[in-house]
C-alpha cells in the first residue's frame, strides 16, 4: 500500500526548487513571517504550483479551491498559503538532496537533509498554531504534517495528536475522504507501537466503510489489515490475513473490480509462499490460477502485476525442483519481461502502480485529489488504488537472479547461468554507485539501497556456486570475497538464509581446494546443527537453512572417508541419522546425493553388494529425472569404479567412456580429471597404451586446472 505521505501529495510544488539549499541550506524561522508583512512572491500564487500527482491521472494537480481562493498579483499573499508553499519548498529541497545523502551517509549530508525537513515541518506547525485556517485546509495541513512525521521521524506522539484533532475536524465537517486517509495513517502509526491495537482499529474502519458502501476504502483497509497480519508471522494472524484477502477478492468480484481481484489473489499467493506447511505450494498455485482468470481483461493488463505472476510461477517451479518445468516457466517469464521493456506505463525508476477501481456514486465524497497518496482519480474518472511495487530495474534484477538460479543446471555447458547473474549484478552495482536516482525520501532511498545491497549478496553467492560447479576455485574465492565486502559495506548481518548460504559456500570452497580440516570445521558450525532444527511446519527460509545443514552433513560424511584410520562406527551412526531425513526428502537432488554417499561410505558390517546396486540404481534414476548432470556424472563414475575397475571387456570401456562424456558435459575440471583417469586405466588394461597415454595427459591437464600447484 502506498504510504508516500511526505512526497508532496497534498500540495503542489514550486516550479523551481531551491537548488542552493541542497548545498548550503539556509533555515528560516516560520515565526519571522509574523514579524513583518511578507513581500509579494510568485510562489504564493496557487495557480503556479506544479503537481506531483501520479502519471495515471491528469487531475492529480491539487485543487486550489480546497486550500485558498486565488490571489491576485496586486494583493498580499495569504499567510497560510505562503507557509504551505514555503514548507513544500523545504521538503522539495530535502528530497533533491536525498540521493547524494543516501550514497554518502555522512553526518553533514544527513543533518542538512534533516534540517530542511525540520524547517518544512516548522512551517506547517506554525500554520496550524498561529493562522486561522479554513476547516478543509486545516485538515489537509494536519494530514500532511502527520504524514511527514510518519515518513521522516519517530515522533509518533506529535503525529497521533495531529491526526486525532484532524479526524475530529473531519467528522464535524463531513470530510469523509480526509477522515479515511487519516485513519489509514493513524493505523500505520499504531502498528509501530501496538500491532494488535492497529489491527483492531482497522477492523472497525472496515466495518464502517462496508456499512456505508465505501468500497474503495474497504479495499484499502483490508489490504492494510492483511499486510499487518502477515508481518506478525503467527499462524493465527496468517489465517486472518488470508481471510481479509479473500474478502477483498469476493467484494471485487461482486463489484467487477477485476484488477483488485487480481491484486488480492497475488497477495494471497505471496502470503502462502512465506508460510510453512506441506500444502503451501498448492495454495500458491491455486491463488495464481485465480489471478490468471482475468488475464485477458483490459483493466488487468498491468505490467507489474503480470510480471509478478510469472515471477511467482517460476519460484514455485524452483521450489518443486522439476528442471523441465523450471525451463518452461523461465521462457514464459523471459517473453513477458522482454515485452514489458516496451511498456512505458511501467517506469524505470518509479515504484508506484495504480490499480483501477470502478467509481460508484458515493466515491465523490470519499475519494478526491486530497487522498491521491492512497486513492486517486484516473483519466477515465475511475478510482485508482495506489500501491508500491518494484521499479522496472529492480524487477529485472530479480528476473536475472531467477534466470541464473534456473540455469545452474546448464551453467556447466553454456555458462548462461553465470552470464545472467553477471548482467543482473552489473545493473545493481551500477545503480548503487550512482547518485543520479530521482529525488525522494531519504529513509526510502536508504532502504532501497540496503535492499539492493542484500540482493547483490545473493547474486555473489549464486555466482560462487556457478564457479564451484566447474571447479574454478579462483573465481569462487573472488565472489566470496566480494560477498564479504558487500556485507561490510551495507552492514548486513549474517542471519537467516543469507548467513547459512555464505557459510556453506565458504565450506564448499575449502573442500574444493583440498583444505578438508577447515571445511570440516565450517560444516561443524552450530548453524548446521540438524539436531536443533525443527522438521515440521518449516517456512521456505527455514527449509533452505535445513537443506543446507543436510548438505553440510553429507559433505562431512564424505570428507571423513579421506581420514585415516576411518571411523566405521561414526560412519554408520551418521548414515543412520541421515537416512530418515534424506530418503524421502522433497528435493530429489538431496535424495540422490544421500544414496550416492550411502553406497560408498564404509561401515562395519560392510554394506551388501545388492544394497549398493540398489542405491546406485535409485540415484541414477533420480539424477536422470532432474537432469542434474553433476550428480549423473558422479553416479556413473562410482558405478564404473565399483564394478568395472580392472575388468577387461567392451562393457568396462563403455562404462568408462560414459562417465567421461558426462563429466565433459558438467564442465567440472575435477570430475573430468577423475573420469579421464579411469578411462586411461581402462585403456591400459585393454592394452590400448597409446590411447591410455593420451587420455592420462588430458586427465593431468584437467587436474592442474582444478587444483593448481598440486
Amino acid at each position: 500500500m502506498n504510504s508516500d505521505y511526505a512526497n508532496n501529495v497534498f500540495y503542489s510544488q514550486p516550479p523551481q526548487p531551491l537548488q542552493q539549499q541542497v548545498e548550503q541550506p539556509q533555515f528560516i524561522s516560520p515565526a519571522q513571517l509574523f514579524q513583518q508583512p511578507p513581500a509579494p512572491s510568485p510562489l504564493s500564487h496557487p495557480s503556479q504550483y506544479t503537481s506531483h500527482g501520479r502519471t495515471t491521472s491528469n487531475s492529480g494537480a491539487y485543487n486550489t479551491n480546497n486550500m485558498a481562493p486565488s490571489i491576485s498579483a496586486n494583493t498580499q499573499p495569504d499567510t497560510a498559503m505562503l507557509l504551505v508553499a514555503l514548507a513544500e519548498e523545504y521538503f522539495q529541497a530535502a528530497h533533491e538532496h536525498a540521493p547524494a545523502a543516501a550514497l554518502s551517509m555522512t553526518v553533514a549530508d544527513v543533518e542538512a537533509y534533516g534540517g530542511l525537513v525540520a524547517t518544512g515541518l516548522g512551517c506547517l506547525d506554525t500554520a496550524l498554531k498561529h493562522v486561522k485556517l479554513q476547516p478543509r485546509m486545516e485538515a489537509n495541513i494536519r494530514l500532511r504534517y502527520a504524514g511527514v512525521l510518519f515518513e521522516e521521524t519517530e515522533n509518533s506522539m506529535e503525529a497521533e495528536t495531529a491526526l486525532g484533532k484532524g479526524i475530529a475536524l473531519c467528522e464535524r465537517n463531513h470530510y469523509y475522504d480526509l477522515k479515511y486517509a487519516m485513519q489509514f495513517l493513524l493505523a500505520q502509526f499504531m502498528a509501530k507501537k501496538n500491532p494488535k491495537a492497529s489491527m483492531k482499529a482497522l477492523d472497525g474502519h472496515i466495518s464502517d466503510a462496508q456499512t456505508y458502501h465505501h468500497y474503495s476504502w474497504v479495499y484499502v483497509f483490508r489490504f492494510l489489515r492483511a499486510s499487518h497480519a502477515l508481518e506478525s508471522g503467527s499462524p493465527t494472524d496468517h489465517h486472518v490475513a488470508v481471510q481479509n484477502l479473500r474478502a477483498v477478492a469476493t467484494l471485487a468480484s461482486q463489484q467487477n473490480d477485476n484488477a483488485i481481484y487480481l491484486t488480492a489473489s497475488l497477495m494471497e499467493a505471496l502470503a502462502f509462499l512465506k508460510m510453512p506447511g506441506p500444502d503451501s505450494l498448492q495454495h500458491v498455485q491455486t491463488a495464481l490460477a485465480q489471478a490468471r482468470s482475468y488475464q485477458h481483461d483490459e483493466s488487468c493488463k498491468i505490467p507489474q502485476l503480470v510480471a509478478l505472476i510469472h515471477i511467482l510461477d517460476l519460484s514455485c517451479a524452483i521450489m518443486k525442483g522439476n528442471s523441465m518445468e523450471m525451463l518452461t516457466k523461465l521462457k514464459e517469464m523471459q517473453m513477458m519481461m522482454d515485452k514489458a521493456l516496451q511498456d512505458s506505463s511501467w517506469g524505470t525508476a518509479s515504484d508506484v502502480l495504480a490499480i483501477p477501481i470502478n467509481r460508484t456514486p458515493k466515491s465523490s465524497h470519499t475519494v478526491s485529489q486530497d487522498t491521491r497518496m492512497i486513492l486517486g482519480i484516473g483519466n477515465d474518472g475511475g478510482d485508482n488504488l495506489l500501491m508500491t511495487f518494484l521499479s522496472k530495474k529492480d524487477a529485472y534484477s530479480i528476473a536475472y537472479l531467477l534466470c541464473g538460479m534456473v540455469l545452474l543446471y546448464k551453467n556447466s555447458i553454456e555458462r548462461k547461468g553465470l552470464k545472467y547473474l553477471q548482467a543482473g549484478l552489473d545493473s545493481l552495482e551500477g545503480d548503487a554507485r550512482s547518485n543520479r536516482s530521482s529525488s525522494g525520501l531519504l529513509p526510502d532511498l536508504v532502504s532501497k539501497r540496503q535492499w539492493r545491497g542484500e540482493i547483490s549478496c545473493y547474486f555473489r553467492i549464486y555466482m560462487a556456486s556457478c564457479c564451484a560447479g566447474i571447479s574454478d576455485w579462483t573465481e569462487t574465492k573472488r565472489h566470496l570475497d566480494a560477498l564479504k565486502t558487500n556485507l561490510r559495506q551495507f552492514e548486513i548481518s549474517l542471519t537467516g538464509p543469507l548467513g547459512h548460504l555464505a557459510l556453506y559456500f565458504d565450506g564448499v570452497y575449502h573442500q574444493g581446494i583440498g583444505d578438508l580440516d577447515t571445511a570440516l570445521k565450517i560444516f561443524g558450525d552450530t548453524k548446521f546443527n540438524l539436531s536443533t532444527t525443527k522438521s515440521t511446519t518449516l517456512t521456505p527460509a527455514n527449509q533452505l537453512e535445513r537443506d543446507l545443514s543436510i548438505l553440510a552433513a553429507l559433505s562431512t560424511l564424505w570428507m571423513l572417508q579421506a581420514k585415516e584410520p576411518k571411523n566405521l562406527d561414526q560412519n554408520a551412526a551418521m548414515k543412520e541419522a541421515l537416512e530418515p531425513i534424506c530418503a524421502n526428502h522433497a528435493n530429489m537432488d538431496i535424495r540422490t546425493a544421500f544414496h550416492l554417499i550411502a553406497a560408498t561410505v564404509q561401515t562395519d558390517p560392510p554394506i551388501q553388494l545388492i544394497d549398493i546396486k540398489g542405491r546406485l540404481k535409485v540415484a541414477l534414476a533420480y539424477a536422470n529425472t532432474t537432469t542434474n548432470v553433476q550428480l549423473l556424472c558422479i553416479c556413473l563414475s562410482i558405478m564404473c569404479n565399483r564394478f568395472f575397475r580392472g575388468v577387461v571387456g567392451p562393457q568396462a570401456e563403455k562404462s568408462a567412456k560414459a562417465a567421461s562424456v558426462q563429466a565433459t558435459r558438467t564442465g567440472n575440471a575435477l570430475w573430468m580429471s577423475v573420469t579421464d583417469g579411469m578411462l586411461a586405466r581402462c585403456y591400459e588394461v585393454q592394452g590400448k597404451l597409446q590411447d591410455a597415454q593420451a587420455t592420462l595427459a588430458t586427465a593431468q591437464t584437467h587436474a592442474e586446472r582444478a587444483l593448481p600447484g598440486l
